[in-house]
């Protein structure tokens, strides 16, 4: 009757741990990562007695959880798209929200700015139109740097956040090596495993939390020999063996920061390799979008300022004075990497506005020659010298390079600081130069039906250009003398020349050119001269408005206002597909998590019926222990 008793005991063994599953699985139901687990009953081995095999009841041989790899997988790998997605659409939104507002954008004050060009147009003697001019042109400059300084902000926060995401990176790989290093203590019995079910979930739930960091590759060789890489194959963890991230600033760009792997001494730039999850969308949304938004809004305040400083100086100020630059903007960086060797110095200004672009670049010296290759790719040499200058893409870079060394190099940023430093330079009305240089003029007492154009500037430098010059005819009409050097149909003519008449004829001096039409009389004389006084002249403020539709950009084909508004579309179109990439992705993550569900979630009514199950079974169980009970006593009983 031993084994009647023997075999009861297994029974009620089993079933108790069967039972405490099933509650354990209840217990747990709205437990995030919970799998269920299942009781797996084995018959133990028999026992020969009498020529025959006798069973030795149940044991219970291990607690398995409801596990599917793919689908685990599908779910980390769906969560890594997901969040990346979702962080790089929140922060692109950010931006196309402040770059594609109605009334707060540049592009609106852009076209206030002009109005009020023209208003000095329409009535360039009015102070107050001046004025309006000089203070609309402030609110422009505080909005370019407004934005410039929220995106540098951006830029801050998002440095933050990706040195933050690192740390929650390396604590949770950590986290992971020390569960790895529990289910290796676990000897593999049936009393462990139920414990090590539990590891193992936490285990999983804790690499969806990392996969929402960053894009990961696991290779899950069963219980603690799980391996962890990211990148390009960066191993994160080896079984016991965990690695680093750190972030780090840029050798060439201090403001910038890079993530090196395992934290090495020399910086190990991993940031291009990384890709999926917070850490990825972060990333994604540096390089591709606030980088790019940053140079190309200071892009449009260098243009601005050039074309509109250009303009200016071309036209004469209430005070008789040469037009000033009216903006000023903070010139290119030329940054020197930290590990050069040598001592050159780079000196960068933009010389080329409509050939320049939104890209940074890198100079890189070999030991003869410098080279300038940009972020698209495009590249330009010189060969080194004291000083050595190139001319690329707009840029004309002054290099001293005396006590180069091979190696040495420099990060290139022609337009990333003029958005922030663009300013007004004038508070003065009478400092706007509305009026040409120059003015010309007919004597009151020609006889003829010439008549002599206003005049264009040439050359603006020309140190003689608001010198007095007298246009006199000869008599016969046919030729006519000036009193200076001047060319006209490409033939110089000396002072007091003799100059054959042509109708429509231009002539040139001294930084000016006007054109003769109509038929002159012997002794007609026409004058130009300095325009000091003509407080009335508009015809540089006609110019100064007129660069509002003026081809500025990309060889001279985009506006002003055309090249802020292909900003716009940029970052909308890279919001957009950012949202829908996003919204897609939540789909494919809500499914795939659905379908580990149906896999591993906990079913209440499948649970109530193996809690009914065991309990019979452990109550039919205990009857045996019951009936052994009653053997043994008769038997006693029988001896007594």
């Amino acid at each position: 009757m031993a084994d009647l008793l023997n075999n009861a005991v297994s029974g009620l063994t089993a079933f108790q741990r069967a039972l405490s599953t099933t509650s354990h699985n209840i217990a747990n139901v709205n437990t995030p990562g919970y799998s269920r687990q299942a009781a797996e009953f084995v018959t133990n081995p028999p026992s020969f007695f009498a020529g025959s095999y006798f069973g030795n009841g149940v044991s219970i041989a291990s607690v398995t959880r409801a596990y599917d790899q793919f689908l685990t997988t599908e779910v980390r790998d769906s969560t890594s798209f997901f969040k990346g997605s979702q962080k790089f659409s929140e922060l692109a939104g950010y931006i196309d929200d402040v770059l594609a507002d109605p009334k707060g954008g540049i592009s609106p004050m852009l076209h206030d700015f002009f109005e009020s060009v023209q208003d000095v147009a329409d009535d360039p003697a009015s102070s107050t139109a001046r004025y309006a001019l000089i203070n609309t042109a402030a609110t422009l400059s505080a909005r370019f740097q407004g934005f410039d300084q929220r995106f540098e902000e951006l830029g801050h926060n998002t440095s933050a956040d990706i040195r933050a995401t690192i740390e929650e990176i390396n604590s949770l790989v950590g986290q992971i090596r020390d569960i790895n290093v529990a289910l290796s203590d676990f000897a593999p019995s049936a009393a462990s495993t139920q414990q090590s079910a539990d590891l193992l979930d936490k285990r999983d739930a804790l690499l969806n939390e990392l996969a929402e960091k960053v894009d990961i590759q696991v290779i899950d060789e069963g219980e603690n020999n799980l391996s962890i890489f990211i990148g390009n194959g960066q191993t994160m963890l080896s079984g016991s063996n965990a690695f680093s991230l750190a972030a780090q600033p840029d050798v060439g760009d201090p403001s910038r920061d890079v993530i090196s792997y395992n934290g090495l001494i020399n910086v190990f730039d991993i940031s291009s390799n990384l890709s999926g999850g917070e850490l990825g969308g972060l990333l994604d949304f540096r390089n591709n979008v606030l980088q790019p938004t940053r140079n190309a809004l200071g892009r449009t305040a260098i243009g601005l300022a050039e074309t509109f400083n250009a303009q200016m100086r071309d036209g004469m100020d209430l005070n008789g004075n040469l037009g000033q630059d009216f903006f000023s903007y903070d010139a290119p960086q030329s940054i020197a990497f930290s590990g050069n060797s040598g001592t050159p110095t780079v000196a960068t200004v933009v010389s080329d506005v409509t050939a320049l672009t939104v890209d940074n670049y890198v100079l890189d010296f070999d030991g003869a020659n410098w080279t300038l290759t940009s972020d698209s790719g495009s590249s330009a040499s010189v060969a080194n010298g004291a000083p050595a200058t190139l001319v690329f893409e707009g840029l004309t870079l002054t290099i001293n390079g005396a006590t180069a060394v091979a190696g040495d190099r420099f990060t290139i940023k022609p337009t990333l600081a003029a958005s922030g430093g663009l300013q007004v330079l004038t508070s003065d009305p009478n400092e706007i130069a509305a009026a040409a240089p120059i003015r010309s003029s007919a004597s009151l007492n020609n006889l003829g039906s010439l008549d002599i154009s206003a005049g264009i500037v040439t050359d603006v430098t020309d140190p003689n250009l608001l010198n007095t010059v007298t246009l006199t005819f000869d008599n016969p009409p046919t030729t006519l003398r000036a009193d200076v050097d001047v060319v006209v149909g490409g033939l110089p003519y000396l002072a007091g020349a003799a100059i054959p008449f042509s109708n429509n004829m231009l002539i040139d001096a001294n930084g000016w050119q006007v054109s003769l039409n109509g038929a002159p009389q012997a002794g007609d004389v026409f004058t130009v001269e300095s325009n000091a006084g003509g407080s009335g002249d508009n015809r540089n403020a006609l110019a100064l408005a007129g660069l509002q539709s003026v081809g500025v950009f990309d060889g001279g084909i985009a506006s002003l206002q055309e090249d802020y508004g292909s900003l716009v579309g940029f970052v909308g179109s890279q919001t957009l597909a950012a949202n829908l990439e996003r919204d897609a992705q939540e789909s494919l993550l809500i499914q795939a998590i659905d379908r580990q569900s149906a896999k591993a979630s906990v079913n209440l009514d499948e649970e109530a019926a193996d809690l009914v199950r065991y309990q019979q079974a452990y109550e039919a169980t205990a009857r045996l222990i019951s009936t052994a009970q009653t053997i043994f006593e008769t038997l006693l009983n029988s001896v007594r």
